[in-house]
């Protein structure tokens, strides 16, 4: 039975219309709808990059899909910057480098150290002795404790009242200042004296220890004072006429100065001794300047008139 034919500009039934789409071929047909990727309606299984910037990559492509040109390049990157050691930043400022010739530098602890020991020791057994005896209601004894007791640490914290102002050696003149101003007291500070010391001047003929060294200076102010003063007068100790090369930027350096010696309360009689010293200093971890002889000479002594043959 043959078909039946359709004029042309017949309008088809929407039946058969519909029909005939499904007999069309999908690759002729039109579509208003912009082309882009067909996304799947399952599940996608993807792969995520680790440590990596946000590249591009077509759903589905995994890491294996990579050509060996770009891994070996990665790679290759990857080894140069992990191996690459980070960079320093140089010094904003340029600082010596401390001469090893001074082993031990000055600071307050060491200075004050065993004065502090022997007194806080006094303390506690000054305190020990007063709860004792308010214990035992002598309050008469507790009272003379506690005098006594105040009398001795005044006594004891003589090193400490004595060396309040801290010794500051930018120069060598300082530090042959700072030394020397050590003995002029009544009881003279071999301590801070020993600690402006560098390692070779803690060592000569006359001591090799600080209990050498206190002994010498002992017997060196004994020595000074004959003739002169009495045993419990002071001297007083004063550097002039310092003369040395700038010590900017050095680590070692000479100089030569005098030492001029006088009784205290008797400054307007002169100098008892007045001494040319010649020293070499060295510059310690703190920046500050050492005396690398921790001695002094004698004066010159006079040389007498020879008398002429009669």
């Amino acid at each position: 039975m043959d078909k039946p034919r359709l004029r042309p500009g017949a309008r088809k039934d929407p039946e058969v219309a519909a029909a005939e789409w499904l007999f069309q071929d999908g690759a002729g047909t039109s579509s208003t709808q912009p082309p882009g990727p067909v996304i799947p309606a399952g599940p996608v299984e993807g792969f995520e990059l680790a440590d990596a910037p946000d590249l591009a990559r077509a759903p589905g492509v995994g890491d294996a899909a990579s050509s060996p040109t770009s891994a070996a390049g990665a790679a290759s990157e990857t080894a140069r910057t992990g191996s690459r050691a980070p960079e320093r930043h140089p010094a904003s400022r340029m600082t010596l480098e401390p001469s090893p010739g001074v082993l031990q530098a000055w600071t307050r602890a060491a200075e004050w150290g065993p004065t502090l020991l022997v007194l806080g020791s006094w303390s506690a057994a000054m305190l020990l002795l007063i709860y004792f005896s308010l214990g035992a209601e002598a309050y008469g004894l507790a009272t003379m404790l506690f005098v006594a007791g105040c009398v001795v640490a005044a006594i004891l914290s003589y090193p400490i009242l004595i060396t309040l102002e801290r010794p500051v050696r930018v120069t060598p003149e300082q530090a042959a200042r700072d030394y020397f101003a050590a003995l002029s007291h009544h009881l003279p500070h071999h301590r801070r004296m020993w600690l402006l010391l560098s390692a070779r001047g803690r060592v000569s003929p006359c001591f090799a220890s600080y209990e050498g060294f206190k002994k010498y200076w002992n017997t060196r102010l004994v020595q000074l004072r004959q003739g002169h003063a009495g045993p419990l007068s002071p001297l007083v100790f004063v550097v002039s006429d310092f003369r040395a090369d700038k010590s900017a930027g050095r680590t070692e350096i000479d100089g030569k100065f005098t030492v001029n010696v006088f009784v205290r309360g008797r400054r307007s009689e002169g100098p008892i001794a007045k001494l040319t010293v010649e020293r070499s200093f060295t510059r310690g971890p703190d920046n500050m300047w050492y005396l690398d002889d921790g001695t002094l000479s004698d004066p010159p002594k006079p040389q007498r008139a020879s008398r002429p043959d009669a």
